[in-house]
């Protein structure tokens, strides 16, 4: 079972996501549906394979300090409707990166983002991380800035990517919202 290991309200960017961005649906956290979407482990695979990574490490002047050595899943654009929404696997940047060829970026202005921490085993951590870091601004006094909205799967060596690959199940995967003090 997935559960919040920890909630901060920081100061945020502003920043540029860069990377691969696709179209898709909620159901494309999972490797086996089938649709005309394609999958975001599918883009991740994608990602590593062809070197969309490799180019954004060799840019480490350009990555801020105070984000963490991480790669992120970025989510914007969500429709309702259809369930669909915009996924952009890459990286925080600061705002003078120059975009390479090939690549997609959005502008992340100055905000206050909640960044909590989920821990679970991996298979529950995605469908959960959501609601439990929407529970956490609300319960915390804070509300979802609707503005400037955005979720992030922020997957850091310490807490993630080391642990998986040591083999460990419990992982922690850093989620961030912004959010707004309530008044």
């Amino acid at each position: 079972m997935a559960i919040l290991k920890k909630i901060e309200f920081v100061d945020f960017g502003p920043y540029k996501i860069i990377g691969k961005e696709i179209r898709t649906k909620h159901e494309s956290c999972n490797p086996i549906f089938q649709s005309k979407y394609q999958t975001i482990p599918s883009l991740w695979k994608q990602c590593f394979s062809d070197g969309t990574f490799d180019n954004l490490v060799k840019m480490s002047e350009y990555c801020p300090t105070e984000t963490p050595d991480a790669y992120e899943g970025y989510m914007r654009d969500f429709c309702n409707e259809d369930g669909t929404f915009t996924y952009l696997a890459g990286f925080f940047m600061k705002v003078n990166t120059p975009i390479l060829d090939g690549y997609a970026f959005y502008e992340v202005p100055a905000c206050t983002i909640a960044k909590a921490w989920i821990e679970g085993e991996e298979y529950d951590i995605y469908p959960n991380a959501h609601s439990l870091t929407v529970e956490a601004i609300n319960q915390n006094g804070y509300v979802v800035d609707w503005k400037n909205y955005f979720s992030c799967e922020v997957y850091t060596d310490a807490r993630f990517v080391i642990p998986k690959n040591n083999g460990q199940k419990v992982l922690i995967l850093d989620y961030y919202i912004p959010c707004n003090k309530r008044f």
